[in-house]
């Protein structure tokens, strides 16, 4: 049994020879520290750990802006550079270590530069310029792997709040729902109308796909981004409508990736058919213990092992752990680090959680 068939199988609540274990996230200076304090250079955490892979591969096309925007660097300060990205934000960011960036400035500050933007970046006419040029020989790997491949192949169902977000930041895009919704609409409309191109050539295709997946970060750490009113209005018919699609092309793993608290929410993912959450944020209420005792067996996460445990040492890391037997035990859940592995985690805490896991896992 390979990682890829112990995921699936593991939030499908079938059983395994254990749920699987396999790389994390680390941070540019989480690796720098490490290297420090013993991990060989040119040794992957990956190599170091022996971990089996499983590697995400992306099947669909470009849902997001396209063309993206020319990425390019506008000055250097210091160890600090500020740099235009896809999404046409000006950002500053460190180059010397890991950290959030601060964004300066965003495309869309008006509903007029959103109308602007839809005409320039999401024209539907432009559908096959965003399938990549070689999807068919890609393909016909995909078809020769067969089922017993060793990696995920997923699809995009959308990301709708993510993309608003990064065009035009929180605020402008809290105020666009009330001031431009019939925009807000036609944008949401639009990624919409990408997924299920996806959704539909893949299934032309004959592909397998493991699972649909929805990049949001919808919510902080006390609630949803949106309130419960917006979120019907202008998310749920989307999902349903792409959920649906998805479940009919064979694709019964639907996954929303959102950091925050997402409780005023949950009950209307469940109802729009997304049944499946990651990473289960400790610090934002999204524990796997108060999930699994409100939602029962319906909810499948990943995640929700508190990042905040790791520095504190082995018995914290080892209290942590131990806490979530119980849901491991039930199904539907594969447990690890509540987002990304940050520096504040040294190289021996790090190797003990993993140890652990694996020995706990592996009964």
């Amino acid at each position: 049994m390979n990682n890829r068939e112990r995921f699936l199988r593991t939030l499908q609540f079938q059983p395994v020879d254990h749920p699987p274990v396999y790389p994390e996230a680390v941070w540019s200076t989480t690796l720098a520290r490490w290297r420090q304090e013993g991990l060989p250079e040119n040794v992957s955490p990956q190599e170091y750990f022996g971990l089996e892979p499983l590697p995400l591969v992306y099947a669909g096309l470009n849902t997001g802006p396209f063309p993206p925007f020319e990425e390019k660097v506008l000055h250097q300060e210091g160890h600090q550079e500020v740099r235009i990205d896809h999404y046409g934000r000006t950002i500053r960011d460190y180059n010397d270590h890991t950290t959030m960036p601060e964004w300066l400035d965003f495309p869309v500050k008006s509903p007029d530069e959103l109308k602007n933007l839809l005409a320039e970046k999401f024209h539907p006419d432009l559908l096959a310029e965003r399938w990549p040029s070689d999807w068919l020989a890609r393909v016909k790997k995909w078809q020769q792997d067969g089922p017993g491949r060793d990696y995920i192949l997923f699809l995009d169902g959308g990301c709708y709040y993510g993309i608003l977000r990064n065009l035009c930041g929180v605020e402008t895009a809290s105020y666009l729902f009330y001031d431009a919704a019939d925009l807000v609409n036609e944008l949401f409309e639009r990624v919409n109308f990408f997924c299920l191109e996806g959704i539909n050539r893949a299934r032309q295709a004959g592909l397998n796909i493991d699972y649909l997946g929805f990049g949001e970060d919808i919510a902080f750490k006390t609630g949803p981004l949106v309130s419960p009113d917006i979120f019907q209005k202008f998310f749920f018919p989307r999902y349903r409508k792409v959920v649906a699609t998805a479940v009919e092309s064979g694709i019964s793993l639907l996954v929303y990736d959102s950091d925050g608290c997402l409780l005023p929410l949950l009950d209307d993912l469940l109802k729009s058919g997304i049944d499946c959450f990651w990473p289960c944020e400790v610090a934002a209420g999204m524990d796997p213990l108060l999930l699994r005792k409100k939602l029962g067996c319906r909810l499948k996460m990943l995640g929700g092992i508190d990042k905040r445990a790791l520095p504190g040492g082995k018995e914290a890391i080892k209290k942590e752990i131990d806490r979530k037997i119980p849901v491991v035990r039930e199904g539907g859940y594969i447990p690890r680090i509540d987002h990304s592995v940050s520096s504040d985690i040294s190289l021996e805490n790090y190797t003990f959680y993993l140890n652990y896991l694996r020995e706990i896992l592996e009964k």
